[in-house]
Parts: structure tokens; sequence; C-alpha cells
């Protein structure tokens, strides 16, 4: 049932994140009343208060949308730690205080680096 609701979360992020376009939305339709429609000219007052409530709303989707991002990351499964590290050495070999290249691996990667063993000719 953890999935069902880290799929919901993650569903939920996405659509705070396609919000975001609205703001240009908004954009549009001001400019539209600015430029485009016959309803006359607007005061100063008017263009000020229009683009401030603009801001004020993008401010309250940015917040919205960072608050998803959160609870997605606080909803995660904490991650899987890898069998290997960056050198691609078993990690439980490490662990055990296993030799960290046996002589069958340092074969095989001198091969694999063109420069293996050379071949005993008798």
């Amino acid at each position: 049932m953890e999935a069902g609701i880290l799929i919901m979360t993650v569903h939920d992020l996405e659509d705070k994140i396609l919000s975001m376009w609205a703001t240009a939305d908004d954009i549009d339709t001001f400019l539209h009343r600015y430029l485009e429609s016959p309803a006359g000219d607007m005061s100063e007052d008017d263009i000020a208060n229009t683009f401030l409530g603009i801001k004020t709303l993008h401010d309250q989707r940015c917040q919205k949308l960072w608050d998803a991002f959160e609870k997605v990351l606080a909803d995660r499964a904490p991650p899987k730690m890898p069998e290997f590290d960056s050198n691609g050495i078993r990690l439980a070999a490490l662990e055990s205080n296993e030799f960290r290249y046996p002589e069958t691996d340092r074969k095989q990667r001198l091969d694999a680096m063109g420069i293996g063993s050379e071949k005993e000719s008798t």
C-alpha cells in the first residue's frame, strides 16, 4: 500500500509543477485586458495591483510546489545500499576482510585492459 501513497504523492507533485504555467496564463490575461480589451484604459493602480496579484499567486504556487516536493522526499523509502563500491569491489568482500583482488580477478582485470599475463611458451 505504501507504493500507492508514493505514486499519489508523485502525481500531486506533477500537478503542482504543471500549475506553474498558470502564471503565464495570468500574464496573457492581463496583456489581453491591457492591450486588446475594449473595456477602456487601466489606471496605474489597476496595472500595479494586477502585477502584485500575479506575483503573489506565483509565490504561493511556488510554495505549494516546494511543500509537495518535501513531502515526496519524506515519503520516499530509504535508498538501498549498492552491492559494489565505486571501484567495482564487492562490499561484502570488503566487510569480511577478504582479499580485495584475488588472483583470478587480477588476471581478468589485466586481460580486460589488454595487458594480461604473457603465456608461457615451451
